[in-house]
């Protein structure tokens, strides 16, 4: 009699008593087959998911990190999502974006070719690594040409698909015609109006303004701080429901709920903020601080050209300004924990006294990060009878054997020092790397305003000048030096760079929220590899 023991996919079990059965039969042998489920304990299960061409680079790109734990939530179905459009944040350009839309298609389009020569002549890793990002590439042109319209960048260049909401002398309804330097564009509607407004993306007018750099740099590092803390607070939502599949009230009450409530009070609030002044509108709040040519203020109250903003702003908001100008934020946001309850600039009213209340909340909720969990567990085995020198046993976050032949629901034995010594690490760990974390993000900001900066370096110092010498031969000569250099620089290099920071912010700043990545993948079982052994 033969008998062993193995894992079988759930949705597999049947297909594998039949295939059990038939084999039997045909080997002609007395007795009966039979598959039946090892009685408890078992070993720690190992991990398997079915993934289709589009999914299994991402799979692998999780699994490249760690392979997920048994029934732990998978990283891969949001990264199917999310690194594509953080990789088009830092590569977002419409005709860069297509090149590499028009590479993942013909990859799609000679895959079935591929499969015949591998079937023929054996498979090129290299190459069958490539053949399966195929759809990965597809997805990353695509998200890189849509910010790419959002940027209204086209190999640095601005396409003016709408009338812009900016008027210039010589110009009429767009940013064609003469514009001497220097000019002073103006709105072509009232402030707020829908024809001021640019139907989709930045206006061109921005690219050809004085001030472009620091418009951009304000709205990509904005842009970059409200995706992180988005993709961030995700996490910690998943490690919540992660808790909440496994039974564990401990991690979900006094890990998840402090996490969640230090999130909210300083970087949720931080991206609150940041819409907020967004959504204002500062020429009228300008205007309710300013002193009329009759000598009132705009609630009719007597002012001077020497007041101060405080003194004539209508809001009384407090601070400096009253509410009457519009703050730096990266100021504002350092004094939130530097100098608590001082707003030199409010946007709204109390709302010094309000950051001091959501700081006070989030500092609370340190300790009950740090403590909370030991303590509950403390008392927990206290409350059971035992000896007084028996050591606490917990469900401690731990690496996994998958050698291991205990119960997985059983209990690991630690004593108190060491839960408190690992919760502190973790407190600690998810205290700085929240605000660490938020930071990396910025490279969204800087890697854009590289690709951005060098695309028109490219631009402006080899078509440009090639374009003004007036000659055919000189700008062909130019414009084979300009696709050679972007072709290597930003269709090579620069992919690269984007790519492997988009990695990384799913590894490090998204992953390490709730992902403990300690899982085994399941391998099935096959007399072939035995033989090759």
């Amino acid at each position: 009699m033969l008998r062993g023991e193995g894992w079988i996919v759930a949705s597999a079990e049947v297909d594998a008593r039949t295939l059990i059965s038939q084999t039997h039969a045909a080997m002609d042998l007395a007795g009966a087959s039979m598959l039946s489920q090892v009685p408890l304990p078992w070993p720690v299960p190992p991990t398997s998911f079915d993934v289709n061409e589009f999914t299994y680079a991402f799979q692998e790109f999780v699994d490249t990190y760690g392979v997920p734990r048994y029934k732990e939530i998978n990283p891969a179905l949001f990264t199917a999502v999310t690194f594509p459009f953080l990789f088009g944040m830092m590569y977002g350009d419409i005709g860069h974006g297509a090149c590499i839309l028009l590479g993942g298609i013909y990859l799609l389009i000679t895959h079935p070719a591929y499969r015949r020569c591998v079937s023929s002549a054996g498979e090129n890793e290299m190459l069958g690594g490539v053949y399966a990002s195929r759809y990965m590439l597809i997805t990353m042109g695509l998200c890189a040409i849509y910010v790419g319209f959002v940027y209204n960048d086209c190999f640095s260049l601005a396409l003016a698909l709408f009338d812009s909401g900016y008027l210039w002398e010589g110009s009429k309804g767009s940013v064609a015609g003469s514009v001497d330097g220097g000019a002073e564009a103006n709105l072509s509607a009232p402030y707020g109006s829908t024809g001021s407004i640019y139907p989709f993306g930045v206006d061109p007018a921005w690219h050809i303004s004085s001030n472009e750099l620091l418009f951009f740099n304000s709205m990509k590092m904005k842009t970059a701080v409200i995706f992180g803390v988005v993709q961030m607070t995700g996490g910690i939502f998943l490690k919540g429901l992660n808790a909440l599949y496994f039974g564990d009230r401990a991690v979900f009450w006094l890990e998840f709920m402090p996490m969640i409530i230090f999130d909210f009070c300083l970087f949720v609030y931080m991206a609150v903020l940041i819409f907020t002044k967004w959504a204002i509108n500062w020429d009228r709040r300008q205007l309710m601080g300013s002193c009329g040519i009759d000598g009132l203020t705009f609630d009719q109250r007597p002012c001077s050209d020497g007041d101060s903003l405080k003194h004539k702003c209508a809001l009384n908001f407090g601070g400096e300004t009253g509410g009457c100008a519009p703050p730096n934020l990266i100021n504002q946001l350092i004094n939130i924990a530097l100098n608590p309850g001082v707003v030199d600039e409010p946007m709204y009213s109390g709302q010094g006294s309000a950051q001091s209340a959501l700081l006070a909340i989030a500092f609370l909720s340190v300790p009950v990060l740090l403590l909370g969990k030991p303590v509950y567990i403390y008392f927990q085995h206290a409350s059971q009878p035992a000896s007084a020198s028996q050591p606490i046993s917990t469900q401690i976050e731990m690496d996994q054997d998958s050698t291991s032949s205990e119960d997985p629901k059983s209990k690991e034995v630690h004593s108190f020092s060491e839960v408190l010594i690992h919760q502190c690490i973790e407190t600690i760990e998810f205290v700085l790397g929240m605000v660490s974390n938020t930071a990396s993000y910025l490279r969204l900001w800087a890697l854009s305003l590289a690709h951005t900066e060098l695309a028109q370096v490219f631009w402006e110092k080899i078509m440009r000048t090639a374009i003004n010498a007036n000659s055919i031969f000189f700008v062909f000569v130019a414009y084979s030096t300009f696709a050679v250099v972007t072709a290597a620089v930003l269709l090579a290099m620069d992919l690269l760079e984007c790519f492997l920071h988009a990695l990384r912010l799913h590894w490090v700043e998204f992953q390490n929220k709730f992902y403990k990545a300690d899982g085994t993948r399941f391998t099935p079982f096959t007399l072939g590899q035995l033989s090759d052994k």
